[in-house]
């Protein structure tokens, strides 16, 4: 093909985020992980309306049903973002898309930004149910939409570097099956078990992306950075992180790990 006549790479660029959004489509993922996030989110705002869970003030309440963001956020974005590099190298699918002529930089940016997009959406159904049952116990003018505003900006942050954690995870293997169980393991599990023995052990776990997403929802309710917990011989110390050390951390994954993902997935070879 005559290298004029080839579409320009921002033409590029949307083909591939498009055809993402049509896979996530295709495969039914977006629409199992909606549902699984409208019936745990609409199950947890019932519960606080059937047992009138509003003691405390509107921020207090808000924070506490956005707090299941940190969790929603890892599994989705997980889900989402696991296998969309490790797709193209487990069989002979992605042998017909990597000998395109498109560069491969266009086609993960592609990718990323429909992974992004597809987790975030999912993320505003969460931030939708608790604006609801805000509303339900104290008005529209109870809701802190300034803090709201602040919250979804971080949340934004945190989809984009799971994602890009993600990205990177995926990058490590051919197997997209393993590629995205090895990503929720790891980013779920692996990091609320290690944070965890970090801080019974006395230390903050600064390192972790799942640690800095508390900041979703300390930034609309804050509580201390440092507190201790427990009597006697089981006395010991959590941390929750600063608004600007959360953001920090969430911005340091996604500044390497995005890098590493395109640099992972130049360097692989298809088998075809």
């Amino acid at each position: 093909m005559d290298q004029a006549k080839l579409p320009s790479d921002q033409r590029q660029l949307i083909t591939a985020t498009q055809r993402q959004f049509r896979f996530y489509r295709q495969t039914l993922r977006f629409y199992g992980l909606l549902g699984f996030v409208l019936l745990v989110s609409v199950a947890f705002l019932v519960v606080t309306i059937v047992k009138d869970s509003n003691s405390g003030t509107a921020p207090d309440y808000l924070a506490s049903l956005l707090g299941t963001i940190q969790v929603f956020g890892i599994i989705i974005c997980a889900f989402i973002g696991g296998d969309a590099i490790a797709m193209d190298f487990g069989g002979g699918t992605g042998y017909y898309v990597l000998v395109l002529p498109v560069r491969r930089s266009v086609l993960l940016l592609g990718r990323y930004i429909a992974a992004f997009a597809v987790s975030f959406l999912l993320i505003l159904v969460v931030y939708l149910m608790a604006i609801l049952g805000t509303v339900y116990f104290y008005g529209v003018g109870g809701v802190p939409w300034d803090l709201v505003v602040q919250s979804l900006a971080l949340s934004a942050l945190y989809a984009a570097a799971i994602v890009a954690t993600a990205f990177f995870l995926s990058s490590l293997f051919r197997s997209p099956a393993m590629s995205m169980i090895t990503t929720v393991l790891i980013l779920f599990l692996g990091l609320d078990i290690a944070d965890e023995i970090v801080q019974v052990s006395g230390y903050e776990p600064w390192y972790s992306i799942y640690y800095a997403g508390q900041v979703i929802s300390t930034v609309i309710s804050p509580v201390p950075h440092k507190m201790t917990v427990g009597m006697g011989r089981f006395e010991f110390v959590t941390y929750s992180p600063y608004i600007w050390e959360g953001a920090l951390i969430m911005l340091g994954y996604l500044v390497v790990f995005l890098p590493l993902s395109l640099f992972l997935y130049n360097r692989k070879e298809s088998k075809g």
